[in-house]
């Protein structure tokens, strides 16, 4: 027989789910899309990166990490990293670190000089260092989240981001001067 206070425990399970389902869904969709580049693949692995979180919260409780964000992007960015270790099983020559940004070109169909010379600059950048301006400046992240995630501290995670954004203002603009 359950008593009311399994009950309402439950409930609180439930609600505090759904609570971080309605909170982060778009931007881990986002994320998860852009990565992997088609929308069945981003279904399938959103679906499953949020089947993890369930069974995490059941397994301890009911509890959520306290950064919330920063762990689900955990789990997706090793997500789409195992992803892309099957996708090779079957296809040789991706690599699962690099895995969801060779479709960076298509994803910029604006014919702009300036989309242009961003995606130029974009892909000359390290997959480390796109990775963080993706989830900066796309999923907006801010550095304590990003430094849960990465394993990395605010400091270095400032100051790269400093030497990336330099880097990028100075390909961008030798570019649009070629341009």
């Amino acid at each position: 027989m359950v008593t009311s206070h399994e009950e309402r425990k439950g409930s609180e399970r439930v609600d505090t789910f759904l609570k971080i389902y309605d909170c982060y869904f778009d931007d881990l969709y986002r994320y998860v899309l852009f990565r992997v580049g088609n929308r069945w693949d981003a279904d399938d692995l959103v679906s499953d990166i949020f089947r993890k979180a369930l069974e995490y919260s059941c397994k301890h409780g009911g509890t959520i990490p306290e950064y919330d964000r920063a762990w689900l992007f955990a789990i997706a960015h090793n997500r789409i990293v195992d992803h892309y270790r099957r996708k090779k099983e079957a296809a040789y020559g991706v690599d699962p670190e690099q895995g969801g940004y060779e479709h960076i070109r298509e994803m910029f169909q604006e014919t702009s000089v300036q989309n242009e010379c961003l995606e130029e600059a974009l892909l000359q950048l390290e997959n480390e260092d796109r990775e963080m301006v993706h989830l900066k400046y796309m999923v907006g992240f801010a550095y304590h989240e990003m430094s849960r995630m990465l394993d990395k501290t605010e400091g270095w995670l400032r100051t790269r981001m400093h030497r990336i954004r330099k880097r990028l203002a100075v390909d961008i603009d030798r570019c649009l001067e070629e341009g």
